[in-house]
């Protein structure tokens, strides 16, 4: 068995599922199957998912910075200011623009706050990545795939670039507390809308 995955959370493994490929079809993503056993005392998961696209089966360990387990759309993937050690900038930058597409594409307003502010997240992950430099070094970038994107189009990753899209966002809190609402008003049943 390879040695667990180090996750500042239990809700970043679930972003680590969404944004890595399968070793059988190279392709995804994952997809959890049910039950999902939340972290134990000491941090450590173990996911089984599937992957979407051929059906193969897999089990990732991992060990969880932060063992309580978050559910919804307005969950913290790192409290820390440390990069993530399981998900590369360019898979952040990834998973931003898909989720960003996803929120597009639906016209319920609440999944696409929720998806939007998922979004907002992952980027905020990426520039976690990010020194003092404009470009960051290509130790932010955790397999040659990746790095090969990063080397061919390194404009693409200019810390200026995604900062410019940051601004164009709502701010977190806000956007957070505005799922909040709308996890808090989808619980509710059509006869306590007035509560």
């Amino acid at each position: 068995m390879d040695p667990p995955l180090a996750a500042h959370s239990f809700n970043e493994t679930r972003y680590y599922l969404m944004a890595t490929a399968c070793g059988a079809c190279g392709k995804g993503p994952w997809g959890i199957d049910p039950p999902q056993t939340p972290p134990d005392i000491d941090g450590m998961a173990v996911v089984e998912a599937h992957c979407e696209h051929c059906g193969r089966k897999h089990a990732f360990h991992f060990r969880c910075d932060s063992s309580t387990p978050t559910s919804g759309t307005a969950e913290q993937i790192n409290p820390t200011d440390q990069p993530s050690r399981i998900i590369d900038l360019a898979q952040w930058l990834s998973l931003f623009y898909m989720l960003v597409e996803s929120a597009a594409s639906t016209n319920d307003k609440a999944a696409t706050r929720g998806k939007g502010f998922q979004a907002a997240l992952c980027l905020a992950e990426t520039l976690k990545f990010y020194g003092n430099d404009e470009l960051p070094r290509e130790s932010a970038f955790f397999t040659e795939k990746t790095l090969t994107v990063f080397r061919e189009h390194p404009e693409n990753f200019a810390r200026q670039r995604l900062r410019d899209m940051q601004v164009k966002l709502p701010a977190l809190p806000k956007m957070a507390r505005q799922v909040a609402r709308d996890r808090q008003f989808a619980r509710k049943r059509w006869w306590e809308f007035w509560k």
